[in-house]
């Protein structure tokens, strides 16, 4: 399978921001997440259709490791590349640079097929390994 990578925009809110101005440490996992639905969506694939035909992909793995701090206002940047898909999970990894291109985190997750209905592990559909696949 060929590495496919998006790249995404995002700011640094004020809300985001702990005592110390600094984006707080669970803020990334929101910037992951976004990363991954736009990811999706340029397969083609809309994760609010995914969860209407009762495919589910929680996260059940998550690591992030943090470099330099990012502050309210910074513009910064999430790339996004599938690492694998393997059956039952798919995996992702992350470098989050901001605007001087510097990485400031790298992270990797880990989500997994689950049946909506049975909330039970189920192997990728056809159609997403398709995509998944495709160049």
């Amino acid at each position: 399978m060929s590495q496919k990578n998006i790249t995404i925009l995002g700011n640094v809110h004020y809300h985001q921001v702990d005592q110390m101005g600094v984006m707080h440490h669970a803020q990334y996992v929101y910037a992951l997440e976004q990363s991954r639905i736009e990811w999706l969506l340029n397969q083609g694939i809309s994760y609010g259709d995914l969860e209407k035909k009762g495919i589910l992909l929680p996260v059940v793995d998550i690591a992030i490791q943090y470099k330099k701090p990012l502050h309210f206002e910074d513009s910064y940047f999430v790339h996004a590349t599938l690492n694998e898909l393997n059956g039952y999970y798919v995996d992702f990894s992350y470098v989050i640079e901001n605007q001087q291109k510097n990485c400031v985190a790298t992270a990797t997750t880990r989500l997994v097929f689950v049946d909506g209905q049975s909330r039970r592990a189920m192997k990728c559909p056809d159609f997403l390994q398709n995509a998944f696949h495709s160049e």
